[in-house]
């Protein structure tokens, strides 16, 4: 078997499902926190963490589309 055709097992489309919504939540909550903070060193922080979610997102992503998966919608 090749690692190329190896396909994700159920629990872990749902824990990648589970993820993404999750995400979603906290990237609202992030966003609304780098608005209003005022300290810069903090606001630093919700800027990198809003950044880092931002790769993980188009990485589950891919996975959930290469398994033949609908992206769920997630907050927004």
């Amino acid at each position: 078997m090749e690692k190329d055709n190896i396909k994700l097992t159920a629990s872990e489309i749902g824990t990648l499902w589970g993820e993404y919504v999750n995400g979603t939540m906290t990237e609202i909550v992030n966003r609304y926190m780098f608005s209003i903070v005022e300290d810069e060193a903090i606001k630093e922080v919700f800027e990198i963490a809003l950044e880092i979610w931002e790769k993980q997102k188009k990485q589950i992503v891919t996975f959930i589309e290469k398994e033949g998966f609908p992206v769920p919608i997630g907050f927004n």
